[in-house]
């Protein structure tokens, strides 16, 4: 997949390709719907399918309060690759950005820059300056212009639409399997891993530390996991909280205590997929106790695994 980042003077040499655009953050269900049926209509005329997505996300330009993210760009940018998409086109969104209206956005954006042959969104797609841009004012240009546009009905789960506002939802509770089935796939935290404080060696359990910015934090507890480390996956026991035995400082962390596995990896960039909520976080009386408590979620975290590959 080729990956384009820009607005303007992009130089993609598309022919009529297929596009849907959109914030597409947690790239769930619903979003890879539209981005199949984008892709279906591309192979239908022999074109491209093209995804635009913005960076950072229009919320943080446009909001006080903007959602927590669940991905990185780059996260966002392998899950549409993994759909089957041929470009993505990473929108560096600002306030500029922001400002330019649904006319110029269709004329210099999807036309002049895209060449679009159809424009595939879902049923309550905006854009454009205060989302004035709506389906029906693509489908009134589209007439004109002569690309198709489809308007893709929400994906619906459980009796609900799927959404990123549910997935969130869902991983603040701890829900973590039930995100997983919304998402397609487990959710997952990444970054750089940081120097700790080194209790988890001198409890027996080292573990590679995220800090966590403004992602979509999972309720704080004890998990199942999975680390993805230069291409290869590590079973692991992870903890999201604010280590409450000794420390006071109230930061959310993100450990993760690789099982069979000791080599260093400070300053190396891991993947931690969360699986299974084991237990709460809770306040031990003394280190002795809490390495007691680790051991007994090693045991359970191998338990898990073996029962998984037992049924695989």
């Amino acid at each position: 997949m080729r990956v384009i980042r820009g607005f303007r003077h992009l130089d993609l040499q598309l022919e009529r390709p297929a596009v849907t655009i959109g914030n597409f953050d947690g790239v769930h269900l619903g979003h890879q719907e539209v981005m199949r049926r984008t892709a279906d209509g591309a192979r239908q005329r022999s074109a491209e399918a093209v995804v635009c997505t913005f960076d950072p996300h229009t919320m943080a330009v446009l909001s006080d309060r903007p959602p927590a993210q669940l991905q990185t760009t780059e996260q966002r940018i392998a899950a549409i690759e993994a759909v089957g998409i041929d470009v993505a086109v990473v929108i560096p969104f600002d306030r500029q950005i922001a400002a330019v209206g649904k006319r110029r956005f269709v004329d210099e954006f999807l036309i002049a820059e895209l060449d679009v042959g159809s424009l595939h969104v879902s049923q309550g797609f905006s854009f454009g300056r205060e989302r004035g841009g709506r389906a029906a004012y693509l489908e009134q240009r589209a007439a004109a212009e002569g690309f198709g546009v489809e308007r893709v009905p929400p994906l619906v789960v459980g009796g609900q639409p799927v959404s990123s506002t549910r997935v969130r939802e869902l991983i603040g509770r701890g829900e973590i399997e039930a995100a997983a089935v919304l998402l397609g796939r487990p959710y997952s935290l990444a970054g750089k891993v940081v120097p700790g404080r080194g209790r988890g060696r001198l409890l027996a359990a080292p573990t590679a530390n995220l800090k966590l910015g403004n992602v979509c934090t999972p309720r704080c507890g004890v998990y199942v996991a999975e680390v993805r480390l230069d291409g290869e996956i590590h079973q692991a026991v992870a903890n999201v909280g604010n280590r409450p035995t000794f420390e006071t400082s109230g930061e959310l962390v993100a450990e993760a205590h690789l099982l069979d596995f000791s080599e260093p990896i400070y300053d190396r960039d891991i993947e931690l997929a969360l699986l299974r909520l084991l237990r709460e976080e809770r306040v031990f009386p003394d280190g002795t106790a809490l390495a007691v408590q680790i051991q007994d979620d090693v045991r359970a975290t191998r338990q898990y695994f073996e029962t998984r590959s037992a049924t695989t």
